[in-house]
């Protein structure tokens, strides 16, 4: 849902194989953030000698490696790991919970999440008493210990899968509205007709099956910029298509629509348990924060600031994007706002591009799984000498499996929900507090709002991951 880093939400900086970082290069993130969302990552290069495994640690160096970047600069990174395919998906919450009761939700998301950034960060400082801590999973295992230390790293897989299993519902649902359209005759129509959206999922996994094989992620940069353009195009053209096409009437049309519109949802429950986890799906990169962290050159002064704008700013956009298009559309807003829009040949071109970009962006989120998944069940000496070409293959296959059954749970809304609430919950709202906890008890010291605060927020993340859980089993069964 960081900088060497690239189009994931969620990936390598935080596990135990972390991504390579190279000696003489500045750690501004070291390479330019690239787009993924709702999150980036470091992206991983070729073996050399001359890296060191920053999020490790395992490289004498690496603890001496000064961080460059700002605190604007760190603001904006963190604000393109929240932002992405996501906030299509915005509306039909708000849509469920209520012009006031979604409101209300992504402010409680967003705060809460920023504030267990800035607790995280503060544990990493605290706890970097005898050795550097440079990665969640070594938060975990310094105050909480072996056990927690695999939570975290367990989670961390669940976030890379369940990511890519919403990118793959994105383009599955996206390709077959253009797909099953017969009123514009759009290009996708033209050649493939009446296609579903399963069939469209199994297609589209099984083209990221070898693309998920590449090892060098550097063909991959240009999605950086296709990324961005594509995410703020989106809204900017979805905003205008309803101010000016449909409904149109212009801006004060919508405006006056939302005062028709309900304010809170019909059952607390329902909406808590099932729209949820899609706000945190795009506020709790907490996870992916680490690499920020390390990269920046004072981030005790700088990276609570940071938070505070990218978390304020990223909070307006989406509230303002998720009201207007719930003013557009009413009571007929879908799962992703996208299949509201007409499938004109400019629309068209913009919902195959943002295809087009997730399609190259699964292989880099994937990335982080899939080393997870290698490390653990071969060993990374296997992984790493590159004797292991048909085990890797296999896991790969097993992976990319997971990610398109996972991705038949329901809509993108549905999945985005269930990683949202529960794996990127647990990492934001049940892990920090408990981490904030234990060091200021070990190390006799104050906690920012008291113990109480702290056991607030874990009792508010143990509620999310719980009712997110309880209605996506329902949901199934149903």
């Amino acid at each position: 849902p960081g900088q060497a880093f690239t189009s994931s939400s969620r990936s390598s900086s935080f596990i135990h194989s972390p991504p390579r970082i190279h000696k003489s290069h500045p750690i501004k993130g070291s390479r330019p953030l690239q787009r993924f969302s709702p999150h980036y990552a470091l992206l991983p290069q070729q073996n050399d000698d001359e890296y060191c495994e920053i999020g490790l640690n395992a490289v004498d160096e690496c603890a001496t490696i000064p961080g460059t970047q700002s605190q604007s600069s760190a603001a904006t990174n963190i604000a393109k790991c929240i932002c992405g395919a996501g906030s299509f998906a915005l509306p039909h919450v708000f849509l469920e919970e209520g012009v006031l009761g979604g409101t209300l939700a992504m402010t409680a998301c967003s705060l809460l999440a920023a504030s267990t950034m800035n607790s995280l960060q503060q544990s990493k400082a605290a706890a970097s008493v005898t050795r550097p801590v440079t990665s969640y999973v070594e938060l975990a295992e310094e105050v909480l210990g072996k056990n927690a230390a695999n939570l975290v790293f367990t989670l961390t897989l669940s976030a890379s899968i369940g990511v890519c299993s919403t990118y793959l519902v994105f383009i599955g649902q996206t390709l077959e509205s253009l797909s099953c359209d017969v009123t514009t005759q759009n290009i996708v129509r033209q050649v493939f007709p009446d296609v579903s959206e399963f069939t469209w999922e199994a297609i589209v996994a099984t083209i990221l099956y070898p693309l998920s094989l590449i090892r060098n992620y550097g063909i991959f940069a240009w999605t950086s910029a296709l990324g961005v353009v594509t995410v703020v195009g989106g809204i900017i053209v979805t905003l205008a298509s309803g101010i000016l096409v449909d409904p149109g009437g212009g801006l004060e049309v919508a405006i006056n629509a939302i005062g028709n519109l309900r304010l809170w949802p019909e059952s607390l429950a329902v909406a808590f348990g099932g729209s949820f986890g899609t706000i945190a799906y795009l506020f709790c990169v907490n996870f992916l924060t680490f690499p920020i962290i390390n990269s920046m050159r004072e981030p005790e002064k700088d990276y609570a600031g940071a938070v505070n704008v990218a978390v304020s700013g990223v909070w307006i956009v989406n509230v303002v994007f998720a009201v207007l298009c719930l003013g557009f559309y009413g009571d007929n807003t879908q799962d992703l706002v996208l299949g509201n829009l007409d499938n004109g040949p400019y629309l068209s071109a913009l919902k195959l591009l943002l295809c087009i970009d997730l399609l190259f962006t699964f292989p880099i989120v994937f990335s982080s799984g899939r080393q997870i998944l290698e490390n653990s069940i071969l060993g990374t000496e296997k992984v790493e000498s590159g004797e292991a070409g048909a085990s890797q293959a296999a896991i790969v296959a097993g992976a990319v499996g997971s990610c398109f059954c996972l991705a038949q749970i329901g809509g993108f809304g549905a999945v985005a929900n269930l990683v949202g609430g529960v794996a990127q919950g647990t990492l934001a709202f049940i892990m920090p507090p408990l981490i904030a906890v234990t060091l200021s008890r070990r190390n006799d010291s104050d906690l920012d709002g008291g113990e109480a605060k702290q056991a607030l927020i874990g009792t508010f993340g143990v509620a999310v991951v719980s009712a997110v859980t309880y209605f996506t089993v329902v949901g199934i069964f149903q």
